[in-house]
């Protein structure tokens, strides 16, 4: 199983806890309404931005998203729990930002979405 890489710092701003609903609402043509259940346990989702300090940490990211993004994978949460998630969307769900710091450097910002069981635990 791969692991989140090492280099790409989870930033607390923009950090977000939320769950999928775990039914489904169905209207009768009688009006009634219907609800089941969609999943065993609904998928805890965090959107979180990633810091990426230089353009070689971007390419290298990168190249983990491709091959490890769209499967399970090793993340250490925001309690210190080794959990057992995915990238929503593979590395297609990433969205990447640079930004100029005071330095005149480039950084990068992944802005990504992941999700996973809330007892999956690695």
């Amino acid at each position: 199983m791969s692991v989140w890489p090492a280099h790409a710092r989870i930033l607390a701003d923009g950090y977000a806890l939320a769950q999928d609903p775990d039914v489904r609402r169905t209207a009768f043509d009688d009006g009634m309404i219907r609800q089941e259940k969609r999943y065993r346990s609904a998928l805890e989702v965090r959107r979180i931005v990633a810091w990426l300090a230089t353009d070689a940490d971007l390419a290298q990211f990168r190249a983990w998203a491709r091959a490890s993004a769209h499967t399970w994978f090793a993340w250490t949460d925001e309690a210190g729990v080794a959990r057992r998630v995915r990238v929503r969307g593979g590395a297609g769900g990433i969205s990447y930002t640079a930004r100029i710091g005071p330095d005149r450097r480039r950084s990068w910002e992944a802005a990504l979405e992941l999700e996973g069981a809330p007892g999956d635990v690695v």
